[in-house]
């Protein structure tokens, strides 16, 4: 294909072409990029398609002219594109990141015997490089931009690096505020991003990284994967002027105000045009939501400053609500990071094993059923079951538990856990977005969202103060004239409550995430602290699924140990409730199994086994009947006994007669009767249990535990009738169940609680779920939704007080509009601030969980 050649500038040499670079994405201009950047002098090549009047499509290539001579350069590139030269061993290879298996730089880092080695290559020389990306994203001019970095080529120019810090540039995010969202979004899940900020005006984004856990050409292309799937908005950003507008609004207008009134004008426009984004808000509450809001009260003072030129008041007033929106947005940005971390970040490369050796290869490119390895001090990435080996898992920040637990073979791990000891092969099931990490942070940002766009508390007392306000401001009219008016209605009660009360959420919602309980429904925290009824299913979470081996009752010669040994032994291959539970005795007991005649193994009814030549039948009552087996009355009176107290028995069947019996009671989690407690203590007056169980034994650990009340043998279909008659005593019912067959009652319910922790999250419907199974949260999600409570109480005493002392002064000590001003907006910052509360506790959380990893990882710390 014919090029043309020129030379602008110094350094820069043109390439114009039509056929190569009308279209930047295609192969051709791919193999172009490949070749041009084989000439180590080149630096970065600018690609614009766009068609201006006597200009073709061309390509601009930059390099040093201060280092290297034209004519050299030129001669350089003509041999790199030489159509008939063959492609040479330092040929650059082009890696887009969604396709193949790649490491850091496109290629893929390899372990052998468990040793890292250099990533394969094609063989590369010293000028071979890796094209990260050539996904044609263009910039406001419609070019695109690639740039050298070291041994690999981007849409990205470093403009600063040192181990551990990074700071980029792409004009494709220059005034793109979405652009920028969505690397924050993305950087925010990632190990070892450490900080991060992106600036929409400066085209840049900074990182503060882990050299040990990720690379620089990582990092790059884990954000070229955000903006290659975000949608680009067409147009930029308006900049956002107004807080700067504002803030030389103030001293024009006290110039004007108090110096030099010629400026009066100039100051009272400036205010006007400041005040703008107010009567917007005025005009959405007015016209679109049809409520009387406190932008409309904030509207009636800027046009009652305006009218009196009161303008310095104004403008001060602007500016305080300006400042107002930028903090609360940056708080609400802040708390959003903190609640979406708080179940852990997860790693974006992994190790897969395949054929004995490790190839690292990015999270996105897994299968289901591949299997990775996990080391000490990693973080699992995926969901799945361990194929191989032992660890200990730290799995605190997804679970709350306090204790890391042990793992093996068959066990099941969850990505955005640490293993804190051991080595383990992983079979993936789940990875990325399907994990119950993922899941996690996806719901708790539709809670924060959803919360922040809704009528919460704070806009509801706010929207109480404004009819009041304005029946005051009315007699400030009447009586101490349009002045007065005006300080009056400034003095409004719900200004600092809108901004408070939401920040006041979102920090406690960062805060129960922070504890293991993820809350899904934002009102469901407010409503928990409301709750003077408490429903309990009983079968999974006042009690375990496995019961207690009880008495062993024995008849025909046989020992207690034998029976157990007995049934132990038939039930070993199965992994039910009771099966468990025997076995769990059996093993308590250091009882030694037998081993069993597989080719006899029958289940029916029960389980018939052959054991050193003796016939063992494990089962029920009406299966040794079935089976002919005579029972003595020992055993009898025993069954008897065990159906009045509500415990099951087992039957133990050896040779030709029943030998004995096991007896299994319920197991109480040992939790429950402190939560009991804990809760009485915390104001709830009703505790009940529900239970499909027979009237005994749900009656008998009603009055063990001290409930007020009891419900038995209701099927789980009817659960739900039960919450609602409850609730038409005037009770407000919190259902706490396994979610299991509660789905109904969990949704009647007006808080519903559910202990089946991170494997279900993305099905459980109830509105709060425990990441750790086991009711020990519940006195502390209690305790949140209380100071939750206190927390917007106490900012709304800090915002009545001064303003109702602020309005008095208006009519007893001459108070004017700039002291209405002063008072009402310290004391909304002040309210902010306590909105803020929660987050020194989840801080001081935050480096505690550190901590104690750091102990788990280098116990040498200790």
């Amino acid at each position: 294909m014919d090029i043309a050649i020129s030379f602008p500038s110094q350094g820069q040499i043109r390439l114009e072409s039509r056929d190569l670079f009308a279209e930047p994405g295609n192969e051709t201009c791919r193999q172009f990029l490949e070749r041009v950047f084989q000439a180590p002098e080149i630096t970065d090549v600018t690609i614009n398609s766009h068609q201006k009047t006597g200009e073709l499509p061309h390509a601009d290539l930059r390099f040093c002219h201060m280092s290297f001579a034209l004519p050299d350069v030129v001669q350089r590139i003509s041999t790199c594109l030489d159509p008939g030269r063959e492609k040479v061993e330092d040929s650059p290879q082009i890696h887009a990141p969604a396709t193949g298996e790649a490491g850091s730089d496109g290629h893929a880092a390899v372990k052998s015997n468990g040793h890292a080695t250099a990533p394969e290559t094609d063989a590369n020389g010293p000028h071979g490089v890796t094209i990260t990306r050539v996904t044609p994203i263009r910039n406001e001019k419609g070019k695109i931009r690639f740039f050298r970095n070291g041994s690999t080529v981007t849409n990205w120019e470093v403009k600063h690096e040192i181990p551990g810090r990074l700071r980029i540039k792409n004009s494709v995010i220059h005034r793109k505020t979405d652009l920028c969202q969505a690397i924050e979004r993305e950087l925010m899940s990632v190990l070892g991003v450490d900080s991060y900020k992106t600036n929409p005006l400066t085209s840049t984004v900074l990182i503060q990284y882990d050299p040990k856990e990720l690379t620089r050409d990582q990092i790059i292309e884990i954000i070229d994967g955000a903006l290659a799937t975000a949608e680009h908005p067409p147009q930029k950003d308006r900049p956002d002027l107004h807080l700067p507008l504002c803030t030389v609004s103030m001293p024009l207008a006290a110039a004007a105000q108090f110096a030099a009134p010629g400026l009066l004008p100039v100051a009272a426009g400036v205010f006007a045009y400041t005040s703008i984004p107010t009567f917007k808000n005025a005009r959405k509450v007015l016209v679109e939501e049809k409520r009387l809001g406190v932008d409309v009260l904030d509207a009636i003072v800027v046009l009652g400053c305006l009218g009196t030129m009161s303008i310095f008041p104004g403008a001060v007033l602007c500016w305080c609500l300006g400042f107002g929106r930028v903090l609360v947005k940056k708080t609400q940005d802040n708390s959003k990071k903190l609640l979406l971390n708080a179940f852990g970040k997860q790693p974006r490369f992994v190790w897969l094993y395949r054929d004995g050796v490790e190839v690292q290869v990015a999270l996105d490119r897994l299968q289901a059923g591949d299997i990775i390895v996990v080391n000490t001090g990693e973080v699992v990435a995926v969901d799945g079951i361990i194929a191989e080996g032992l660890a200990m898992i730290d799995q605190h920040a997804l679970t709350g538990e306090s204790t890391p637990a042990e793992k093996g073979v068959g066990d099941r791990v969850f990505a955005s856990t640490l293993l804190v000891a051991g080595k383990i092969l992983v079979s993936v099931e789940k990875s990325g977005s399907e994990t119950a990490s993922a899941k996690i942070s996806q719901i708790l940002n539709d809670t924060a969202g959803y919360k922040l766009s809704s009528q919460h508390k704070g806009e509801v007392l706010a929207d109480k103060a404004v009819i009041p306000t304005l029946t005051i401001g009315a007699v400030g009219l009447a009586t101490m004239g349009p002045f007065g008016a005006v300080a009056v209605l400034n003095s409004d009660f719900g200004t600092g409550i809108r901004m408070a009360a939401p920040l006041a959420m979102l920090s406690s919602l960062a805060l129960c995430a922070s504890k293991g309980i993820l809350v899904k429904d934002g009102r469901a925290l407010e409503l928990m602290n409301e709750i003077d009824t408490v429903l309990f299913d009983k079968t999974g979470t006042l009690t375990r699924e496995r019961p207690e081996v009880g008495r062993v009752i024995t008849s025909y010669g046989f020992t207690a140990a034998e029976i157990l040994l007995f049934a132990a032994a038939a039930e070993k291959k199965f992994n039910h409730p009771i099966a468990l539970a025997i076995l769990h005795k059996a093993k308590e007991l250091n009882l030694e199994l037998p081993v069993t005649d597989d080719t006899q193994y029958k289940v029916g009814y029960g389980i018939t086994v052959h054991i050193g030549g003796r016939i063992i039948r494990v089962g029920s009552k009406r299966f040794m009947e079935l089976e002919g087996l005579p029972m003595s009355q020992e055993v009898r009176d025993a069954l008897d006994n065990a159906h009045l107290e509500g415990h099951a028995m087992v039957m133990v069947g050896v040779d030709g007669q029943v030998g004995g019996a096991i007896e299994l009671h319920e197991a109480v989690r040992p939790e429950v009767r402190d939560i009991i407690k804990g809760l009485r203590d915390r104001g709830i007056k009703h505790i009940a249990i529900i239970s499909g169980d027979h009237e005994a034994p749900t009656r008998k650990l009603a009055e063990s535990l001290g409930m007020d009340r009891y419900f038995a043998q209701v099927l789980p279909a009817d659960k739900a009738d039960y919450v609602e008659k409850l609730q038409k005593e005037g009770k407000k019912v919190c259902f706490a169940g396994d979610g299991i067959n509660d789905s109904i009652a969990l949704k009647r319910a007006n808080v519903s609680i559910s202990l089946r922790g991170a494997s279900s999250i993305a099905t459980d419907t109830a509105h709060i779920v425990f990441m750790e199974q086991g009711l020990s949260k519940l006195c502390h999600l209690r305790d949140i939704a209380r100071d939750l409570d206190r927390n917007v109480k106490r900012s709304w005493t800090m915002i009545l007080v001064p303003n109702i002392a602020c309005v008095v002064g208006v009519f007893t000590l001459g108070f004017g509009i700039m002291a209405s001003v002063i008072t009402n907006n310290v004391s909304a910052i002040g309210a902010l601030a306590n909105g803020m509360m929660p987050l020194r506790k989840i801080a001081a959380i935050e480096a505690e969980k550190k901590h104690e990893q750091e102990m788990r990882l280098d116990p040498k710390q200790k």
